[in-house]
């Protein structure tokens, strides 16, 4: 478990290992099955599915304080309001290095 949200998820829920372990178990796999949505939706052009999809990555991050994910989300979601394919491309990658971390 990434060292942030172990701190934030202990201070939210009182260092409840199982109640932690299993919120954490669904935001990995949630994370994993929203990326592939955000490289399916940068491939296929579809900026508002993609800008929706990275808004549900930056929540269930920010829930998990996983902040360096939150963050990249967010940076994605400004690159697909602007329809700009390289910086939505290397923001979609950098999910996807960071999802390795989890």
């Amino acid at each position: 478990m990434k060292e942030c949200c172990k701190a934030y998820m202990d201070e939210q829920f009182g260092g409840d290992e199982e109640t932690i372990g299993e919120l954490y178990a669904e935001y990995i796999a949630s994370v994993r099955e929203k990326i592939g949505e955000t490289e399916a939706a940068l491939a296929a052009g579809d900026w508002e599915k993609l800008d929706r999809v990275a808004h549900t990555i930056k929540g269930n991050a920010l829930a998990a304080g996983d902040n360096p994910m939150a963050d990249t989300a967010i940076a994605l979601r400004k690159a697909a309001v602007l329809k700009d394919a390289g910086e939505s491309a290397a923001l979609v990658a950098k999910l996807a290095e960071l999802e390795k971390e989890l």
